[in-house]
């Protein structure tokens, strides 16, 4: 099985961060067709996701996104398209939040 990971420290807080996982998970959902979940907690979030030959989570808190995602067979020869489609859409996000708050 193929792993992609991302991770990324924030200074939005866990609210913030809590808005941009969920705002990622429902776009993630729509453009490829994932069934997510959402846990919050009181220090942490975690959602997870999965679809056929995908499973992940992303734990947020209010000082870092880690986003682990598990290919199967068939979908380990896209984790470069993969890999970069995280780090750009979820890239984009965690900018523009950080931005608007400077």
């Amino acid at each position: 099985m193929s792993e992609v990971r991302y991770e990324r420290d924030h200074t939005l807080g866990l609210e913030k961060a809590r808005e941009l996982a969920k705002e990622w998970a429902n776009g993630a959902a729509r453009q490829m067709g994932l069934e997510c979940q959402h846990a919050e907690g009181a220090e942490q979030d975690v959602l997870t996701f999965e679809r056929m030959g995908v499973t992940g989570t992303m734990t947020v808190t209010g000082t870092r996104f880690e986003l682990v995602v598990k290919l199967g067979l068939m979908m380990a020869a896209f984790k470069p398209m993969i890999e970069a489609e995280v780090a750009k859409n979820l890239g984009r996000i965690i900018d523009k939040a950080s931005g608007a708050q400077a």
